[in-house]
């Protein structure tokens, strides 16, 4: 028997189609925005993650030598390939707004419930540092989920620049800082508690209780991130958003970003994070230009888990079926015009019973049957029934 490989999926039936239909209307959302498609190869050279991520990010890629001893691994995101198109493409119009989606790997421990495998939707955009491109990015997402029908989220946000400024209030040195970041990190996952003990032991117990009183907005931090972030906030009142709040404790990508960074996160169940980005500027300086840049990706897994549980395993969809009675011909001809006219058609072929034409139908929640038979020919009609309702009537061909 053939195993599929570990941590990896199939996709069949309304599943797939459901996924497909999701990536569709992303895809559209992006563009209504403004933003145009990237596309990069699956292959890249190990040398551009480990280049620019450093040598420890080898253990999380799916990495080989070719027939020819080139190392090469698959892409374990999206932003780093961009960068290295995006960064060599001079004469390309700034600030350039671009998307990505498609699988990237990564190798994950999947007794956590990850996959290897999965798909990310990302939009960036390069060229600019206006901080209402980070407005016009959350914006971008928050239409997006919206059409996706999904709602319940808060839009978390915070800035870099203030968790440093934090730091330094707090006379913290900066590798420490770092340290003290990664536990902070951890506070959805452990607790607040549990993070203010593992600080205690790095930084000394009156510093963790400098930081708690951080955390809780008692403890207020100005500057330049301040600034940032009362602005991101200002603009995203223009755009109609109400459900963004400042989250002192947010921490993302340490590596990365160096400004505004948010989180989309599903209040009181548990998808928790479904989207995420930030403002990365300095990230192009290991491509040897001086470029700002801002971006967010949706968890396109964690976004059809929640697509796929508000939907009704009985719920049919809007499309017809051709079943033919004793008129092959004439059924072929109908299903023809239907797909001329974009209408989403089936037909069975071959040699079957009406009742197991009905069937077929019901089994793929196809609405709509149109049962084609010679006595409702020869009056030019043939018969739709819709197996929701469990109504037929006759229609007149022209009339499909």
């Amino acid at each position: 028997m053939a195993e599929r490989v570990k941590g990896v999926r199939d996709f069949l039936g309304k599943e797939a189609v459901a996924r497909q239909a999701t990536l569709d209307k992303i895809k559209e959302s992006f563009s209504i925005f403004g933003f145009e498609p990237v596309e990069t190869p699956v292959l890249e050279y190990l040398s551009l993650f480990t280049g620019k991520s450093g040598q420890e990010i080898e253990s999380q890629l799916y990495s080989f030598s070719d027939k020819k001893g080139e190392k090469l691994a698959l892409r374990p995101e999206h932003t780093i390939s961009k960068l290295r198109v995006i960064s060599t493409n001079k004469s390309l119009p700034k600030p350039f707004k671009g998307y990505s989606i498609g699988n990237v790997w990564r190798y994950e421990d999947t007794a956590k419930g990850r996959y290897r495998e999965f798909i990310q939707a990302d939009i960036d955009v390069y060229g600019s540092s206006e901080v209402a491109y980070d407005a016009e990015v959350l914006a971008c997402i928050d239409f997006t989920l919206k059409r996706l029908g999904i709602i319940g989220y808060k839009i978390h946000v915070n800035n870099r620049k203030i968790l440093q400024d934090m730091l330094d209030s707090l006379e913290v040195p900066f590798d420490t800082g770092l340290q003290v970041l990664r536990e902070l990190d951890k506070i959805d996952k452990v607790g607040k508690e549990k993070v203010l003990v593992n600080i205690s032991a790095l930084i000394g117990k009156d510093k963790a209780e400098g930081i708690e009183k951080f955390i809780d907005g008692s403890n207020k931090v100005g500057g330049k991130g301040k600034s940032e972030t009362d602005e991101l906030m200002r603009y995203l009142k223009e755009y109609g958003i109400d459900n963004a709040v400042v989250d002192n404790a947010l921490v993302r990508g340490l590596a990365y970003y160096d400004g505004n960074i948010f989180e989309f996160i599903m209040d009181g169940v548990n998808y928790g994070t479904i989207a995420s980005g930030g403002r990365y500027d300095r990230l192009s300086n290991n491509f040897e230009v001086e470029m700002p840049m801002v971006g967010c990706s949706i968890g396109f897994e964690r976004v059809m888990d929640i697509i796929l549980s508000n939907s009704k395993n009985d719920e049919f969809t809007e499309q017809y079926c051709v079943l033919n009675v004793d008129n092959p011909e004439m059924a072929l001809k109908i299903v023809q015009r239907l797909r001329s006219k974009n209408v989403k058609s089936d037909i069975l072929l071959g040699d079957y019973s009406l009742s197991k034409g009905l069937d077929y139908c019901n089994s793929k929640k196809i609405r709509y049957a149109i049962i084609v038979g010679n006595r409702d020919l020869k009056l030019g009609d043939v018969t739709l029934r819709d197996l929701l309702k469990k109504e037929e009537k006759k229609i007149k061909i022209e009339e499909l």
